[in-house]
């Protein structure tokens, strides 16, 4: 998928991997109003899939119909979404436990210096830009503190068995804990959101060298070969957002 609206072009791709039997990644592109998002589902047994499912549907038709700046309005749906995953584990029992990442960046066509991420769990959104991948979002688990506290490196991080071991996702709770801030931008930014079924394989470095040396129309098919050359062990799925210019 590749669409090119205005000054921001978007291309998004998802693959089951090699080793699950379903995929539980979901994705939205919204290129009208310049939003995209990951989610991951949690819990297995189709039950990740629908929360995913749920969580994207919900930022698809609520986002357009709020009002307010976009903090409020990205916490705001996105504590809907996480109320419509519970509601739905209510309504069916064997749901249980299931939940889902959520990441997105919201880039209004009103301001083209300065966009908006919401986030929650272990998917990433990384920004590509004068040859350096930054990871903007940090991923809410026990071992990425340790990383952020220097105790562990990011290639250690990626090969530790307790990798997927999460502390916040929508589904879990009433209360919403998630990461709303801004960043600023700048004409020719990359910016990749993606699940942990890349990130898992692939690390940074190989990361980097592929926003920077693919073409445009490669850059989605490159980063899913590589997940799928070093194992494909989970869903891989990944939205791409560069800022023309």
């Amino acid at each position: 998928m590749s669409n090119e609206p205005g000054q921001i072009r978007f291309q998004a791709q998802s693959d089951r991997g090699l080793v699950r039997a379903n995929n539980e990644d979901n994705y939205l592109v919204k290129e009208e109003t310049g939003f995209s998002a990951v989610c991951d589902g949690l819990g297995g047994h189709a039950a990740g899939e629908i929360a995913s499912q749920i969580a994207v549907d919900t930022l698809d038709t609520e986002l357009r119909a709020l009002e307010g700046e976009p903090p409020d309005q990205l916490r705001e749906v996105i504590a809907e979404a996480n109320r419509r995953i519970l509601q739905d584990q209510q309504v069916n029992p064997e749901r249980q436990g299931m939940g889902t990442t959520l990441s997105a960046l919201w880039i209004p066509s009103t301001n083209t210096r300065q966009g908006w991420i919401g986030h929650i769990g272990d998917s990433r959104i990384y920004r590509y830009r004068n040859k350096q991948l930054v990871q903007l979002t940090d991923d809410h688990s026990p071992l990425f503190r340790l990383y952020k506290q220097g105790t562990i490196d990011k290639e250690a991080l990626r090969h530790h068995p307790q990798k997927n071991l999460i502390e916040r996702s929508l589904g879990l709770a009433l209360a919403v804990n998630s990461d709303i801030f801004s960043i600023e931008l700048q004409p020719g930014d990359r910016f990749l959101l993606c699940s942990d079924g890349l990130t898992d394989c692939v690390s940074d470095a190989q990361i980097a060298e592929i926003m920077g040396h693919s073409s445009w129309n490669d850059l989605c098919p490159q980063l899913v070969q590589h997940a799928l050359a070093a194992g494909g062990f989970d869903n891989i799925t990944i939205v791409i957002v560069e800022l023309q210019g």
